[in-house]
């Protein structure tokens, strides 16, 4: 084996063996998540539901009422489809 290539492997063991350790010391950032507190009282969820509809559904949890808002993307706004009383509907559907 000639200096050269020798000289090359070397090069390339060196290049390989750095990239190793930035792999295995680097770390993602964190991720930052909105405070607990108010935000707490919520839960939401959106999806696309029909081909030009959004839908978002937003639960309160402090008086449990299932709020489900609809995004029309052609006429671009935003409207209250419905909303549900859960509690009341866990209600009636324990007795059955």
């Amino acid at each position: 084996m000639t200096k050269n290539a020798c000289i090359s492997m070397l090069i390339c063991l060196n290049l390989a063996l750095l990239a190793g350790i930035v792999l295995c010391t680097y770390s993602p950032p964190a991720a930052q998540a909105q405070a607990t507190g108010l935000a707490g009282n919520y839960v939401m969820v959106a999806g696309e539901i029909r081909d030009q509809f959004d839908a978002l559904y937003v639960i309160d949890m402090r008086v449990r009422v299932l709020h489900a808002f609809m995004y029309d993307r052609g006429q671009k706004r935003m409207f209250l489809a419905d909303s549900r009383d859960l509690e009341r509907d866990m209600r009636s559907n324990r007795g059955g």
